[in-house]
């Protein structure tokens, strides 16, 4: 079952994170998703979030979040501090996506990475019939950089880092077949064994 029927990649982020890891969520929201991995999973989470109104709302919930861009890196934490980083539908909106997913590998054993696909029909079809695809200009709510599934899995190769695990989804449906096409949501595990310098 989604959350709302709309985030399957929160509910497939939270099946695939073992109870009792250490996880650090970069740009967390509201906290939403690591509130649900410390009461489901009983992870001991942490939070970085860019919104001092979010990081409000994080410490409303009990959360330890901190406030700072995750493009300045994470230079607080030590090598290998968590067992997973999460990147929940924030890549798409960063200006510099290479350092923050080094900084993902160096400080966590796997990075979990969500993101909406561009190549998906419906996007497509916006697309076709001039409508955009980075949400509302009006709400300042623009996609720095629209990526699909081939494109993400070059940059994976390009960032020496080994896919160990993807889920698809179709709205709260896994994918299976044709999936840059049928794709709207993508979840992705990485790793990596040694730094890219």
């Amino acid at each position: 079952m989604t959350l709302n029927g709309s985030r399957p990649d929160l509910d497939a982020i939270i099946e695939l994170i073992p109870p009792k890891s250490r996880v650090l969520d970069l740009g967390c929201g509201d906290g939403e998703l690591l509130a649900r991995l410390i009461r489901e999973r009983q992870v001991v989470a942490r939070g970085v979030e860019l919104s001092e109104v979010n990081v409000r709302a994080c410490i409303a919930r009990g959360l330890s979040v901190r406030q700072g861009n995750i493009e300045e890196g994470l230079a607080d934490y030590p090598d290998g501090a968590f067992d997973y980083v999460i990147l929940s539908q924030t890549l798409a909106y960063l200006d510099h996506p290479i350092p923050v997913v080094n900084e993902m590998l160096r400080v966590g054993k796997r990075a979990v990475i969500s993101f909406e696909n561009a190549g998906y029909w419906r996007t497509r079809w916006r697309i076709f019939r001039g409508q955009g695809i980075g949400g509302d200009l009006c709400s300042g709510e623009v996609r720095a950089r629209a990526i699909t599934l081939p494109q993400f899995e070059a940059f994976a190769a390009c960032m020496q880092a080994k896919i160990e695990l993807v889920r698809l989804f179709a709205g709260d449906k896994p994918v299976r077949a044709f999936t840059n096409w049928q794709t709207k949501i993508a979840v992705y595990v990485l790793s990596r064994a040694q730094a890219v310098v």
